[in-house]
């Protein structure tokens, strides 16, 4: 029998098959139930994932996911699971959660999401025991690749990107212009829409170019500081005094402005993983 672990965000997910002393890796589109609804997410779970593992042995999956701090979100992504898996146990936590027991463990600090979205919480002896309040994109998720996104799409529309990433946006967008911002104004469609023009510009060949380094860099700045502001706020003296980790896509590419930014506010981050999925495994197959 085996284990099967999720950690999944808005535009990706990855499924560890844990058996004995051996893993599995795989990744599928994302699942955040806050974005998705049911016939989309089920697409991913019987259509996607049934084709890059063999799910027939599977006696217990344990689901970390962006949007699932919400209980009727929580409820309906555990609901197609055990349809899915229907001789395994399931549960189903946050994302914040996970990326705390991949990157604390049994330790205690303060964890940080930096991904499609943003989060944060408190780990302590392998339990999250408090989580930052923060709004959904577009009142909140400041620092997420959707924040940083967002930036850069409403210097597009204005007319104030640089040219290769004025470029790139329009080489890759799917839309005319006018149709991609009348879409950028829908709020689920918009953190989508954000999260990819992040994404194409990251992994443009131009990204090596000053003019984008140095554009890049004053946006992640600014998007690092009302998240900064938030963590000052929620945690206070503890933010200085506990370590501080961060796991998500978006601070694995911009690690250097991450650190750099809190340096100069007197802070070090102390870790950073793009994604959890290594530590979940290293967690589980220790202590489950």
């Amino acid at each position: 029998m085996s284990i099967l672990i999720a950690d999944a965000g808005a535009t990706s997910t990855s499924w560890a098959l844990i058996k004995e002393n051996d893993h599995q890796i795989v990744r599928t589109s994302g699942l955040d139930p806050s974005l998705k609804v049911d016939a989309e997410i089920e697409s991913v779970i019987f259509d996607e994932l049934s084709l890059l593992l063999n799910t027939s042995q599977i006696s217990q999956v344990i689901y970390y996911g962006a949007g699932c701090g919400d209980f009727k979100h929580a409820n309906r992504i555990k609901k197609i699971l055990s349809e899915a898996f229907r001789k395994a146990e399931v549960s189903v936590k946050t994302d914040i959660e996970g990326a705390g027991l991949a990157l604390f463990a049994k330790q205690t600090g303060i964890v940080v999401i930096s991904g499609s979205g943003s989060s944060a919480g408190f780990m302590d002896n392998g339990k999250l025991v408090d989580v930052m309040p923060s709004k959904a994109y577009p009142e909140g998720d400041f620092g997420s690749g959707a924040h940083i996104g967002a930036l850069v799409l409403s210097d597009f529309f204005a007319g104030d990107v640089p040219s290769e990433i004025k470029n790139v946006i329009q080489a890759r967008r799917r839309l005319s212009i006018d149709d991609l911002f009348v879409q950028f104004q829908d709020p689920i469609k918009s953190k989508l829409i954000a999260s990819k023009a992040l994404g194409d510009v990251i992994s443009s060949a131009e990204f090596d170019q000053p003019l984008h380094q140095d554009y890049l860099k004053r946006l992640v700045f600014e998007a690092i500081e009302p998240l900064f502001d938030q963590l000052k706020n929620h945690f206070k003296n503890a933010l200085a005094q506990q370590s501080i980790r961060f796991a998500g896509g978006t601070v694995g590419v911009f690690e250097e402005y991450f650190r750099e930014y809190f340096r100069k506010k007197g802070l070090i981050i102390d870790k950073v993983e793009k994604t959890p999925i290594i530590g979940l495994i290293d967690y589980h197959s220790t202590n489950d």
